[in-house]
């Protein structure tokens, strides 16, 4: 994102955990700052793409974190996959120290964010988003813009993409392992099944590369699983049965029980294979470009 955003003319400040990180973007044209206070003091709008709510409670309201620097002039895009709970909690300190905060989350992992063509949930208030440094960010990195409703309900519509994606992605590598075991052409049946009745994003985004034996993360079985997760405490704090997707989180857990967390969210073809003696390849390399959602 901090790429296209510096491709598109922005000034870009940004800090992270990692030096490696930190060293691109420099490298890129960007302007590393050594916290979230200090990114808070320098930026008219920030985001914060984090892994885990925890994670994105420190980034607020650590000693060094983005409240801590902010002057009222600030408004942050909150772009991580957390639960609804937590963006409304950050939203509500936020407020407390005069910064406006949108819940911001969005889809369609490292192509699209370095494409601008990532599809972007936004939650809060309709004045924040309509502002002019607001939305050219926004159109800077998304291709299709969503508003929700409040500035939980994009986190809440994030996660609910997130359990079907993942769910279709689960079921599709059984299938093709199961082709697999029978005999059939690994390409074949990704064929088949994505100009059928079976076709899904999921299928003909990672099945190509699950045919190449190509697991390089864009978007891990742990992510996949922590989401999923996510999703599951949100239902049971609505008192929301979600039996389905309770099965497709065990599956993740299971893949990332057996070692394969760092892996990308397509490894959960490797149990379904272990249970059928079957293996999705393709003898030739297969064209793994994806066109979007």
């Amino acid at each position: 994102m901090a790429r296209r955003l510096l491709e598109d003319g922005f000034d870009v400040v940004g800090t992270d955990v990692s030096d490696d990180a930190l060293a691109d973007f420099e490298e890129a044209g960007g302007t590393p700052l050594p916290s979230p206070a200090a990114v808070a003091e320098a930026a008219t709008v920030a985001l914060t793409s984090l892994p885990d709510p925890a994670t994105v409670e420190a980034v607020y309201d650590g000693a060094d974190g983005l409240l801590a620097g902010a002057t009222g002039d600030l408004t942050v895009l909150e772009t991580s996959s957390i639960d609804p709970e937590t963006m409304a909690a950050v939203a509500a300190a936020a407020r407390g120290d005069g910064v406006d905060v949108l819940g911001a989350p969005v889809s369609g992992g490292p192509q699209a964010s370095r494409e601008g063509t990532l599809t972007v949930i936004v939650g809060g208030e309709r004045r924040i988003r309509e502002r002019e440094s607001v939305d050219a960010v926004l159109g800077a990195l998304g291709s299709k813009v969503y508003h929700a409703g409040d500035v939980e309900s994009a986190h809440t519509v994030k996660l609910l993409n997130n359990v079907v994606s993942m769910g279709n992605l689960a079921l599709a590598m059984e299938a093709m392992a199961l082709g697999a075991a029978r005999g059939v052409d690994g390409e074949v049946v990704l064929e088949v099944l994505g100009n059928a009745g079976g076709a899904s994003n999921q299928l003909r985004k990672r099945g190509p590369r699950v045919l190449n034996r190509n697991f390089e993360p864009g978007f891990t079985v742990d992510l996949a699983a922590k989401d999923l997760g996510l999703a599951m405490e949100t239902a049971m704090a609505t008192d929301q049965p979600m039996a389905l997707a309770g099965l497709v989180y065990s599956r993740y857990l299971e893949a990332s029980a057996r070692g394969y967390g760092d892996e990308d969210a397509a490894a959960v073809v490797k149990l379904a294979e272990a249970a059928v003696d079957g293996r999705v390849e393709s003898e030739t390399e297969v064209d793994e470009s994806f066109d979007g959602y």
